[in-house]
């Protein structure tokens, strides 16, 4: 007995969405034997250095991570909240993480407010700052940190939020991952949100566009579509319709 046509679509869907994972794959593989690679090098070309020196740059890792949390030789505090519960911090430890935090920002002051960010993103950032550990296990909490690590330049933290949301992402999150990936010039992320919803584009609906902007969606549509102007009309997004109305010279009515 044949498969009807919504069966055959659903498969030829996973096959494209298949297809995507083995690129990211692919990507994956090159990306840890240049990283391998790159460590090899760096053992080899260390080998000759003293025991003492390396014992230095562990103890200082190691001291820094110690003093997570801690107000011993804290000399800035960072507010992570509305109601101005702070944290005490080290400047030689933002100061290596981030080229936003040089000494002409740091050395006038000794309060940083974060209390614009969500409690528990701010304090996720503190804590990676100083640990290298994060836990990435909720999207929510990914995007935000995300959204982090660019505004403060950490592409280290960034790199870590992209491969974990390219993990996570799925039909009904492809959209909102595409837009903070476009935001903070995530180009991994990106790409592979976009490849899903190329995969899944006649299963999305007008609420998975609700917070993407006219402007990006205009593009989009643009490049997913033969027809923008239909596009803009299904997806009942009157914001689009008009910008392709006067991309067209379209007479409007009103």
């Amino acid at each position: 007995m044949g498969m009807g046509g919504d069966e055959v679509g659903s498969i030829e869907k996973l096959e494209r969405h298949l297809a995507l994972l083995k690129v990211e794959y692919t990507k994956l593989q090159r990306n840890y034997v240049e990283l391998e690679r790159k460590y090899n090098e760096i053992v080899a070309s260390t080998e000759g250095e003293s025991a003492e020196f390396s014992s230095f740059v562990s103890r200082l890792a190691l001291t820094a991570s110690s003093l997570y949390g801690r107000s011993m030789y804290s000399d800035i505090n960072i507010k992570t909240n509305a109601n101005g519960t702070l944290m005490p911090a080290h400047k030689f430890v933002l100061h290596a993480r981030s080229e936003k935090w040089q000494n002409e920002v740091l050395a006038s002051t000794n309060l940083m407010d974060w209390s614009d960010l969500e409690e528990d993103i701010a304090t996720a950032l503190l804590r990676w700052i100083y640990t290298d550990v994060v836990d990435l296990q909720h999207d929510r909490l990914t995007l935000g940190l995300l959204k982090v690590a660019h505004q403060f330049s950490l592409p280290a933290l960034l790199g870590l939020c992209e491969r974990a949301l390219v993990a996570s992402v799925g039909v009904r999150s492809c959209v909102r991952f595409y837009c903070v990936a476009e935001e903070v010039g995530a180009t991994a992320l990106l790409e592979y949100c976009s490849g899903i919803i190329s995969t899944h584009w006649d299963d999305l609906t007008p609420q998975d566009f609700e917070y993407m902007s006219g402007p990006l969606l205009f593009k989009m549509l643009k490049s997913k579509t033969k027809h923008p102007l239909h596009a803009a009309i299904r997806l009942l997004r009157e914001d689009v319709v008009f910008l392709c109305l006067v991309e067209n010279d379209t007479a409007i009515f009103v």
